[in-house]
């Protein structure tokens, strides 16, 4: 763990190191200012039970799972690894209900067809191209034209106008050509394609059979059905950030990236434990206390104290100390005030290049 004396020792290294030579020791002319970071996860193993009615259409051996008969005095160890998905299926003592379905063979009546096999049809259905309304222009597909006289139905007429068309043609009842619908020629209707106008067909559900499968059992003629438990070992992982994100970010960046840190379980043989509670008591405690229905828990973490020094001869910069596995590692970074200057003077910069660019323009 690192104290003053070896920061302030560091920090001066650093600086003659850079040829910039200092009035003084540091030790009366310098701030330490100690900060401590701690970040990880915390693994919990979360079990759950419950209970439900299951149901298996066909034969099911279940004498191969475990028996319980209270769900929650069912005991299983928790698990090695905190982070391993577990589930264990029971059977309820005396549930299980296996038999014959009531359809006895697997098949039960059609209801579509009632039994026969066929479902009646229409052996001739209304024309799809006139919906049976202008079939024929002239006797509407009953033969009879109100323009001819009878006995001169089907002569040709005399006039040009009744040639064929693209979408008019001769009428089968009345014999006009050009005023009928060249679908149905006249008649209004069309042959039934599913039954081919014989007015019955094979029925689509059961396939002409009169049965179908019974849905209860599936066809199988058994089922079984019984309570079922499951006891559930769900890894929950939660990270641990501290202090929370955005506090001491560029600082936590460096630590990142420079500091050696410390492993600590929080056991009670854990000699940082007592330093972790001291910085982050409050905010960890929380985090630490058990969730319901945990029953096993791993924490890894990693702790690390570090200093921030602010040297009087050396305003505009800061320097960060950061614990290594040999000597400290000093970072310098410019000062906040100094940021701030930085930032000004290039504010100022751009202002000035867009009113030249304006001015010139």
């Amino acid at each position: 763990m690192l104290g003053d004396e070896e920061v302030l020792k560091a920090v001066q290294s650093h600086i003659e190191s850079r040829g910039e030579p200092l009035a003084g020791p540091l030790s009366a002319a310098s701030a330490i200012t100690w900060h401590s970071l701690l970040k990880g996860q915390i693994v919990r193993s979360i079990e759950s039970r419950s209970e439900e009615k299951r149901l298996h259409r066909g034969p099911l051996d279940l004498s191969g799972r475990p028996v319980y008969d209270v769900i929650s005095d069912y005991r299983i160890p928790p698990p090695r690894d905190p982070a391993e998905q577990r589930r264990r299926i029971l059977v309820r003592r005396g549930s299980i209900d296996a038999r014959l379905c009531e359809c006895g063979n697997g098949g039960v009546r059609c209801q579509r067809c009632e039994g026969e096999g066929m479902i009646r049809c229409e052996p001739r259905r209304p024309c799809g191209s006139c919906r049976d309304s202008t079939c024929c222009l002239l006797c509407g597909g009953d033969g009879r034209s109100a323009l001819k006289p009878a006995g001169a139905q089907a002569r040709t007429p005399v006039h040009a106008a009744a040639a064929e068309t693209s979408d008019r043609g001769q009428c089968y009842e009345c014999g006009e050509p050009g005023v009928a619908c060249v679908t149905c020629r006249g008649r209004g209707r069309v042959q039934c394609t599913i039954c081919r106008g014989e007015g019955s067909r094979s029925c689509p559900d059961c396939a002409g059979d009169g049965k179908v499968t019974h849905k209860h059992c599936a066809g199988t003629g058994r089922t079984v059905e019984w309570t079922e438990g499951i006891i559930a070992q769900t890894p929950r992982t939660e990270e641990v950030r501290l202090p929370e994100p955005g506090v001491l970010y560029w600082a936590r960046k460096l630590a990142d990236q420079h500091a050696a840190w410390t492993p600590t379980t929080m056991a009670d043989n854990d000699p940082l434990r007592a330093r972790v509670q001291k910085d982050f008591g409050s905010t960890l405690k929380p985090l630490l206390r058990p969730h319901h229905q945990e029953i096993a828990r791993r924490t890894e973490l990693e702790y690390v104290r570090f200093a921030k020094v602010a040297v009087d001869e050396h305003p505009h910069r800061i320097y960060y100390v950061f614990p290594t596995l040999g000597r400290p590692t000093v970072v310098r970074r410019p000062s906040p005030r100094r940021v701030c200057q930085i930032a000004g003077i290039a504010a100022l910069a751009f202002l000035l290049l867009a009113l030249v660019n304006r001015f010139l323009a």
